[in-house]
């Protein structure tokens, strides 16, 4: 499981990003992001469409999409899973409103229904 010391959370017209940093011994920060990318949707094929999931600041970083299947959002926990990757997450030092403001970009993400989100 990973500890997140923060997440950084950022909307504008073109791309709807949630970022969660992680402490990594190796590299220092690490992070991981949910990125989607509004305003190239509509070029890009069918299963390009939607939030790719990067984990970034490693040497496995992997330069293929990575699509988010799944999220689970409960009390001091996320479980996030990808197409090819599944990462739980301790959020437990994260304030509740950051995760309530995570949950609405979430959700504004998925505004097509192309993850499951779940929050507990």
């Amino acid at each position: 499981m990973y500890k997140i010391n923060f997440i950084n959370l950022e909307e504008d017209d073109k791309d709807l990003i949630a970022s969660f940093a992680i402490e990594d011994s190796q590299v220092g920060v690490r992070s991981l992001i949910l990125h989607r990318t509004l305003f190239l949707e509509e070029f890009l094929d069918e299963n390009e469409r939607g939030v790719n999931v990067s984990f970034g600041g490693g040497a496995d970083e992997n330069e293929d999409l990575d699509m988010l299947e799944q999220i689970e959002i409960s009390i001091n926990k996320i479980k996030i899973r990808s197409v090819s990757s599944e990462y739980q997450l301790d959020v437990s030092q994260i304030d509740p409103a950051e995760i309530d403001e995570l949950v609405r970009l979430l959700r504004k993400q998925n505004h097509d229904d192309r993850f499951i989100i779940h929050v507990t």
